[in-house]
């Protein structure tokens, strides 16, 4: 039963791809580093300078609620520290759900160049209806003009009209942003499996054992990057979870449907968009 069901999942992999299934990069970790380089924050970004030698880290530098007013040399250096330790980084730019200036939008990706060598950029608060959709071609065309190679993220937190990932609007969706609970509960087919590799989880308030079943999730829902946290709101994101290198060590375990590289049970289930169920 197993090999016919590798099989299957091979020749369905083969019919989306137009080639035969090959070795999947692995899981990345997407951490929102809202942390200041100094004193105790300074351990978290060594940290993450740690972990990017055994699995994909791409961390989110915000400044000020986006660039801020000026270079600050601690984030230089915290970025350049990552990003020599083989880390990815990406500017914050907020956009208030399509409500703020476009113009506004595309300064802060100006200042965040002129001061940080960044991979890309974290689109916050962003819209996931079509009517909004013009906004976000336009700032994902801008960025990508400023460097076919920067990463566009975009951050609406819950399921999005599919012209943003297919215009596009971005490169990578968070489809999910918000409480372990709510994660949880999530019903079969959140997860469009037509955008296997290019979707992403953010999910805080989680205890160990529910970031273990998280993580060893992922492949089958099609993601490409995740981060849970126990760190809980107002901020979940001012400290690195407190099981950072459990973390690290199961992510780098599991490798990320990019290429789709699946087989078995694993394939289907992520075919069907389904969740295989665990206790946390």
């Amino acid at each position: 039963m197993k090999k016919a069901l590798s099989t299957l999942a091979a020749s369905v992999l083969v019919g989306l791809t137009g080639s035969t299934a090959h070795a999947a990069p692995r899981l990345e970790l997407l951490v929102p580093a809202y942390f200041y380089p100094a004193g105790s924050g300074s351990d978290y970004w060594q940290a993450l300078d740690a972990a990017a030698g055994q699995v994909g880290i791409t961390a989110i530098v915000n400044v000020n609620s986006g660039p801020g007013d000026a270079l600050d040399p601690n984030y230089l250096a915290a970025v350049e520290s990552l990003r020599a330790a083989g880390g990815r980084v990406l500017g914050y730019v907020h956009t208030s759900w399509g409500g703020r200036d476009s113009a506004v939008e595309q300064a802060d990706v100006d200042a965040y160049l002129a001061r940080y060598p960044l991979d890309g950029f974290f689109i916050d608060e962003m819209a996931s209806d079509a009517a909004n959709l013009a906004h976000y071609t336009s700032l994902y065309t801008y960025i990508k003009g400023k460097g076919a190679g920067l990463t566009v993220l975009g951050n609406p937190g819950t399921p999005t009209d599919p012209a943003y990932l297919g215009a596009p609007a971005a490169d990578i969706l968070i489809s999910f942003e918000g409480y372990a609970t709510d994660y949880a509960q999530l019903p079969a087919g959140y997860f469009d499996p037509a955008f296997a590799g290019r979707l992403a989880s953010i999910v805080h308030g989680a205890t160990a054992a529910q970031m273990e079943a998280f993580i060893a999730d992922a492949a089958p829902l099609g993601l490409a990057m995740i981060y849970v946290t126990d760190d809980t709101m107002p901020n979940p994101y001012d400290v690195l979870p407190s099981y950072w290198q459990q973390e690290v060590d199961r992510a780098a375990a599991v490798p990320a449907p990019g290429a789709l590289a699946l087989t078995g049970a694993g394939a289907l289930a992520w075919l069907a968009g389904r969740r295989p169920r665990r206790k946390a």
